[in-house]
């Protein structure tokens, strides 16, 4: 059995069992009801799929346990790390792109424009090898070019886009966007590694604007039930916590700075949440709003 089978089939019995626990004779059938599983045979002995949860736990750090008085498996212990889990997902995509060119209409994507990745590799090469980078830069705000010559630091996600995050002169860190990111050349000028920690830096913040001034706050937010139940299942930041919930609203409190990001996502729900506290963020968001109506 290849490898890829072997990912597979991985993949295929952890997103079976964070659905429902199961038993082994279920965890085969579901996969052989599956196109793509029964087109790669992953359907195993049981003894191999004994092996397979202890290769699971150690490889994705997922601890699958046995009830043995109803003889079924489920996830006890969740640790996948996050690059872990998105190259999972983008592998089942990849998987699903394949089985859809037989299947016609059945897979339809959002149009949109490049996201850049393109740059990705050459720009953890120059990140793991301390080498400054030169590209020019479309900046949208005023719809025009610049050349830049930076060191890099690291790239991150926000909001379905990738960033570069680099030091841009001296002293500034900045942000640039990988999809404006035109004619990337790596260069020979090797850097200092620089005492620049992302995760601390971006921990209290939405999306990607940093580096302001200011400071996090406790958020207490207020949505209705229909709303509430998405932001419940899709978080707007790792500090969010479900204080309460009924018929007519759901609270959550998050530990974030409120940035300009967080302000237009706040706004793009419209009347469906409201900010209780602070009375600073409420009075921002309020007024947003009276201007926005009298464009009307």
């Amino acid at each position: 059995m290849s490898v890829r089978q072997t990912i597979k089939r991985h993949y295929k019995i952890i997103s079976l069992l964070r659905f429902r626990p199961l038993s082994y004779e279920e965890v085969q059938e579901e996969m052989n009801m599956d196109p793509d599983s029964r087109e790669e045979n992953l359907m195993t002995s049981q003894r191999t799929f004994q092996r397979d949860i202890l290769d699971i736990a150690s490889i994705y750090g997922i601890e699958i346990e046995s009830d043995r008085s109803q003889g079924k498996y489920f996830i006890k212990d969740d640790l996948e790390e996050t690059h872990s889990q998105r190259l999972r997902e983008n592998f089942e995509i990849l998987n699903a792109i394949r089985l859809s060119k037989s299947l016609g209409n059945s897979l339809v994507f959002e149009e949109r424009r490049s996201l850049g990745t393109q740059n990705m590799a050459g720009l953890l090469h120059a990140i793991q090898n301390s080498l400054k980078v030169k590209f020019d830069y479309h900046k949208f705000y005023d719809d025009t070019d610049s050349k830049r010559e930076v060191t890099p630091i690291a790239i991150k996600e926000a909001r379905n886009r990738w960033y570069l995050i680099a030091k841009d002169g001296d002293t500034i860190i900045k942000n640039f966007a990988l999809d404006r990111i035109i004619s990337l050349l790596i260069t020979e000028i090797k850097f200092k590694p620089i005492s620049y920690n992302v995760h601390q830096e971006f921990k209290d913040t939405f999306g990607i604007i940093n580096g302001t001034d200011e400071k996090p706050v406790n958020v207490l937010l207020s949505f209705t039930p229909r709303e509430g139940r998405y932001i419940e299942s899709l978080p707007l930041h790792r500090s969010q916590k479900l204080i309460s919930k009924d018929d007519k609203m759901y609270q959550f409190t998050l530990f974030i700075r409120p940035t300009y990001d967080f302000k237009m996502e706040l706004l793009s729900y419209g009347d469906q949440v409201k900010v209780l506290e602070p009375k600073s963020l409420q009075k921002d968001i309020k007024n947003q709003l009276e201007s926005a109506s009298k464009k009307y």
